[in-house]
């Protein structure tokens, strides 16, 4: 697709006018695009939505159906509002006829309600899926929006046609937002606009509640083309890039300052309170045996739970503005490949731990004292060490699948923080008639030492030594200086001086200008962001691998006190009963005897394996959500944030468990020796 971009904006380039340019068919490139770039989820959606519309033929609002076909029309999926609206129905029957059987054979209000409660959420679920991919495909747009309208700006600045600016960026950018250009073109083509201009404006209207600085800019580059002279066309394009940079740093410091209650929430909903009432647990469970079952417990807090952090996390993210952070596809096509070593480590610990310690648990619960031995330190032990296994897995799996990724990641990033200097020296040059060629010498002799001069150092390398011509000297897939910098960034700079190398020096030189105040910009809205959101982003990572193991390792380690006690007592209850004299003695040990079930209550080792289980979740959750704010979406930054805190909480949860239950069982035989 890159080479038939090429291509057309060579052939859209290469005349004096736009009379004579030939007729683009932008049709045919849109379909391969979307084809393309539409995700595998997407796509499954898609044929699942007009599968039900098939079988179910419903009907919906006007207002609704309005909504939705924004939705649609802004994600490029091929379904009507009715498929929605079918699939969300078909998908709540299974479930809620599966909570009927369940409450006929059973009776358990519990998972009746429960399996009606999840074909509820599947309904609203699914009728606001496209709302969602929306949101998700917006988010991960709006970080390109400065630099569109920053590319467009050089554009217009050497060539003032609209439609060959939006072509030029659909092919410089990546997805989603260069399908949304190229969408603008299409509607052109099958006259469902009359002109460019009415095509964008009317894709324009869509980002007008939610980025109305880039809305501004557009109309400012538009008004360019009306200007009576150059130098105000090219001044109101200068204002268009400024407006677009304002209104992203002020979506970041709105963003931070509403962040704060979001996260709070995600605290109190995700952590303070599940601990807080699993403090009362044992004692509940010793008193209420019969009404509190451990399968509930585990859906609530091991599915329930993390659902509504999960739904909370994401709304966060879905409000983050864009325009700070820029994607790097290229990294994970040029990365080492690793392979399933990774995996097969993390298995490997999980086979040398857990198996062992699972057969020890299975053979003691086909013994006939696990009423008994349920309860004992061992089997919480074993348990514990389950937990272990698991975390230690993760923390293997992603740090080793992730590691040389981050390392060349943070070298590119570095790269680019100085790519701004480095291409402002390398303007100047070609703006003192020095040729481009020679120009990448010179910029890399004076930034000797640093990153960004090798690179320029192994262009200027290839031009001397390989004699090649300075695209090749880039490019080349065999030995051009992008194979070792793989930069989605850096390549496309480079695509845009080498085009406006063709127009002529001065074009060159302002746009490298151009970009190096771009890229000042961008680094100054990452750090205001950063330090806009220091409290927020350090109150989640104390959360994530801190607080929340601290707090469960000391509620489980609670939990073993309060449950050794009540069994202790119960013990004593039982002796006193059996040695009481007369009626007094005998209704006293029974009547304390009824009212505590040790036997009964929760295990020690189930609320253990229950709460080790959420903390490798909640770990989970936050780190998504503190990478998704910090870096926006991305594979790689989330799982190596995770990867870390990951470590940090599974060795400190289950270290402090560990010492908590040795010191507490051993408080527990104090306080009934006292008692006694």
């Amino acid at each position: 697709m890159a080479n038939e971009f090429e291509q057309r904006l060579q052939k859209a380039e290469g005349g004096p006018s736009a009379e004579q340019q030939p007729k683009i068919s932008y049709s045919n490139s849109y379909e391969q695009f979307k084809a393309d770039q539409t995700s595998a989820i997407q796509t499954t959606y898609e044929k699942a939505a007009n599968m039900a519309g098939k079988i179910l033929k419903l009907k919906v609002k006007e207002s609704e159906r309005a909504k939705l076909e924004q939705y649609i029309q802004m994600t490029h999926m091929q379904i009507e509002p009715e498929h929605v609206n079918a699939l969300a129905l078909l998908s709540a029957i299974p479930f809620i006829i599966a909570a009927l059987i369940t409450f006929v054979l059973t009776g358990s209000m519990f998972f009746t309600g429960l399996l009606f409660g999840a074909g509820i959420f599947s309904l609203f679920y699914l009728s606001n899926t496209p709302k969602h991919i929306y949101n998700s495909w917006r988010a991960r747009a709006s970080d390109q929006l400065m630099l569109t309208v920053l590319y467009i700006v050089i554009h217009m600045k050497k060539d003032s046609n609209l439609e060959r600016a939006i072509l030029f960026v659909a092919n410089q950018i990546a997805p989603p937002l260069s399908l949304d250009f190229m969408k603008i073109l299409w509607d052109f083509e099958t006259k469902k606009y009359n002109t460019v201009k009415e095509s964008l404006d009317a894709y324009l209207e869509t980002w007008k509640e939610s980025e109305p600085a880039f809305v501004d800019a557009m109309h400012l580059v538009e008004s360019s083309l009306v200007q009576p002279n150059t130098a105000q066309a090219k001044a109101t394009l200068d204002k268009a890039n400024k407006v677009i940079m304002q209104g992203i740093q002020d979506n970041m410091t709105h963003f931070a300052h509403s962040l704060k209650n979001p996260v709070q929430m995600i605290h109190m909903l995700g952590i303070v309170l599940p601990l807080l009432m699993l403090v009362m647990l044992p004692m509940i469970g010793a008193f209420l045996a019969d009404s509190i079952n451990s399968t509930h417990l585990i859906v609530i807090y091991n599915v329930v739970l993390p659902l509504f952090v999960f739904i909370q996390a994401r709304n966060i993210l879905s409000i983050r503005p864009g325009g700070a952070s820029i994607k790097n596809k290229r990294l994970l096509e040029v990365a080492p490949k690793v392979g399933a070593k990774p995996l097969i480590f993390a298995g490997l610990i999980l086979l040398v731990i857990t198996v062992p310690a699972l057969f020890v648990i299975f053979a003691s619960a086909t013994s006939g004292n696990w009423a008994t031995i349920k309860f004992n330190n061992s089997i919480f032990y074993l348990t514990l060490a389950i937990i272990f296994s698991m975390g230690l897995s993760l923390y293997t799996y992603f740090h080793f699948k992730n590691r040389e990724l981050i390392k060349m990641k943070k070298k590119i990033e570095e790269i680019e923080d100085q790519f701004s200097s480095a291409i402002f020296q390398l303007g100047n040059r070609i703006g003192e008639n020095i040729p481009a060629e020679a120009a990448f010498g010179h910029v890399a002799e004076n930034m000797k030492g640093s990153e960004i001069a090798k690179f320029f150092k192994l262009v200027d390398t290839n031009i001397r030594q390989r004699g090649m011509t300075l695209e090749d000297a880039i490019f080349d897939k065999d030995n051009g200086a992008s194979r070792l910098y793989p930069s989605e960034l850096i390549d496309s700079i480079m695509k845009l001086l080498l085009e406006a190398v063709k127009k002529s020096p001065k074009v060159a030189a302002e746009s490298m200008s151009s970009l190096s105040k771009y890229l000042q910009k961008m680094h100054q809205v990452k750090e205001r962001m950063t330090d806009l959101l220091s409290d927020t982003l350090s109150s989640m990572r104390m959360q994530a691998s801190f607080l929340a193991p601290l707090v469960s390792a000391l509620v489980v380690s609670l939990s073993v006190l309060i449950t050794r006690v009540l069994i202790n007592l119960t013990s004593q209850l039982d002796t006193l009963q059996s040695s009481g004299s007369g009626d007094s003695g005998l209704g006293f040990g029974t009547g304390m005897a009824s009212i505590f079930k040790a036997e009964s209550s929760i295990p020690p080792y189930v609320l253990q394996l229950m709460v080790g289980v959420y903390i490798i979740q909640v770990v989970f959750l936050l780190s998504y959500t503190l990478s998704g704010i910090i870096k926006g979406p991305g594979k790689i930054d989330f799982e190596w944030t995770f990867s870390q805190n990951i470590l940090k909480s599974t060795l400190l949860y289950c270290g402090l468990t560990l010492i908590g239950t040795i010191i507490f069982s051993s408080l527990a035989f104090i306080v009934t020796a006292a008692v006694a």
